[in-house]
């Protein structure tokens, strides 16, 4: 049988169908862009097109990308892509404004202007070091954790900041007889942490000079270099709140001020901050000549803190201050003021690894709560807000088997079974114990006998915002305090005067961010 075409279409039309058919590949090769020109051309639709978006599946679910750190409230991919829908169009295609599998911390603005450097011990590198590691290194990309020996935890690398100090020192000096029992002990695959902080403490002074030059020479082009102790909380979002009011080509070496002698130096377990512009300074007179003259400075002096401030005084970058930004406490210990209270918290120093995992969730709520998709970061956060967090939900009346760490007034009556504090009354003799006793007015003395006394030695004072008792000892002080649990057999009962604490807070409900730098 012949074979014979569908009913209505005549050889002719078929014709008229293939040249159509035709026409639109010419046309769709020639004139519709293709998805090979670029490997995320999905993902930037043009600005004024957003029918485009009819190309991305807005409809999967990306609920199950992990959560690495600090990320913002975007719930899903869907909402990253139509937040750049505003944007101009490129030919290059750049990524998205916002990666929801990054954290938010990392990509918080002016984050790889800034290195970080984190000084260690190998003594104590597996006590201190993990918990930076699983907080700081998710937001920082440029972070730098320097010991006294390399090796690795985990997939992170630790650098050995003494490695270059001069042979005459690592042969020589006493200093470093430790340095060489730590490495023979990591080399036998041996515990390093039973040998000892206290030579680790003399050594760790050799390593703030060397580990900035090491850190300028991995990172040349950074705009700021910020060094802190293992055992400190750096508070990322706020640091880079700081750092944008100032200018990198600016002489900037900045920290909590203290004195040696002649030199005043920010200290080094807060941090401090040095810009560009210092470090070059810095690296400009770096000669072997001065080296030589910082390292024979370092084997007589006490803290290698005081020898960088030293350093930076022979490049001509004096320091200046930035407390209470940066702060010598964790939240337990700071004493919360009118001084801090509308001031932005940047270091907590002497943190526990707990202190540490607290102030990281308290620095994710906070970005995940005031996070703003314009400009891509969230809101900087004062010891106020601090405060809410850490302070307001554990205060009370009384709180027994608690230290507040009261101490701006002691109260003690001299006995033989007094239970010694390690604070100056104890290290009185037994004449000024009594002469400082004879001295207490009637309620002050009353005042050790119960907590109900010493309530009322604090409600007496003006000044007083909260107390602790136990038998014999009455305290007083003018900050609020959290303290901590202790043992009952310390028989140890604080208390906090809500209602001057309420009015404290409601007199400052408003704060004026303000990033004070003391320029001296």
């Amino acid at each position: 049988m012949p074979l014979s075409l569908p009913r209505g279409l005549s050889p002719v039309r078929l014709l008229v169908v293939f040249l159509l058919l035709l026409s639109l590949l010419v046309f769709r090769s020639y004139y519709l862009p293709s998805p090979q020109g670029s490997e995320n051309w999905w993902r930037r639709p043009q600005a004024d097109s957003p029918e485009n978006l009819s190309d991305v599946d807005l409809d999967n679910d990306f609920s199950d990308i992990e959560d690495h750190g600090l990320t913002s409230e975007i719930p899903d991919f869907a909402d990253a892509v139509k937040a750049t829908t505003s944007a101009p169009s490129s030919s290059s295609s750049p990524k998205p404004a916002f990666d929801p599998s990054i954290p938010a911390c990392r990509q918080l603005p002016g984050a790889d202007k800034v290195v970080v450097m984190v000084k260690t011990g190998a003594t104590e590198a597996f006590a201190r070091v993990p918990e930076q590691i699983v907080t700081l290194a998710d937001c920082v990309p440029n972070l730098m954790i320097f010991s006294d020996m390399a090796q690795d935890i985990g997939e992170f690398h630790l650098y050995d900041a003494l490695d270059e100090v001069g042979e005459e020192y690592k042969e020589n000096h006493d200093d470093f007889q430790f340095y060489k029992n730590i490495h023979a002990v990591h080399a036998a695959h041996g515990d390093v942490s039973v040998l000892g902080s206290e030579k680790g403490w003399n050594l760790d002074k050799w390593k703030n000079i060397p580990m900035l030059h090491k850190a300028y020479t991995e990172y040349p082009d950074a705009e700021w270099y910020v060094t802190i102790d293992a055992d400190t909380y750096l508070g990322w979002t706020n640091l880079l709140h700081l750092l944008a009011h100032q200018e990198p080509d600016e002489p900037l070496y900045a920290g909590c001020v203290y004195w040696h002698g002649p030199t005043a130096f920010a200290q080094g377990g807060t941090g401090y901050i040095l810009s560009r512009n210092a470090v070059q300074r810095f690296e400009k007179i770096r000669t072997p000549e001065k080296i030589a003259d910082w390292e024979k400075e370092t084997s007589t002096i006490c803290c290698g803190d005081v020898m960088l401030g030293v350093a930076m005084g022979h490049a001509e970058v004096g320091v200046s201050g930035v407390w209470p930004m940066f702060q010598v406490d964790p939240p337990s210990a700071l004493g919360w003021s009118d001084r801090i209270w509308c001031t932005p918290a940047i270091t907590w120093h002497h943190s526990h690894s707990y202190d540490i995992e607290a102030l990281w969730q308290f620095e994710r709520e906070w970005i995940n709560k005031t996070w703003d998709d314009k400009t891509l970061s969230a809101k900087p956060y004062l010891y106020a807000d601090a405060f809410e967090y850490f302070v307001q939900p554990l205060i009370a009346d009384n709180k027994t088997d608690w230290d507040n760490y009261s101490a701006d007034k002691v109260f003690t009556k001299p006995s033989e079974d007094h239970v010694k504090e390690n604070n100056d009354w104890d290290w009185k003799n037994d004449e000024e114990k009594q002469e400082l006793w004879d001295s207490l007015s009637i309620l002050e003395k009353r005042a050790t006998k119960s907590v109900k006394q010493c309530r009322k030695a604090c409600e007496a004072d003006s000044g007083c915002i909260q107390f602790s008792w136990h038998p014999g000892t009455c305290k007083l002080n003018n900050a609020i305090k959290i303290g901590h649990a202790v043992d009952p057999e310390a028989e140890t009962t604080s208390g906090w005067m809500l209602d001057r604490i309420d009015q404290f807070k409601n007199s400052r409900e408003k704060c004026e961010v303000k990033w004070e730098v003391d320029h001296r």
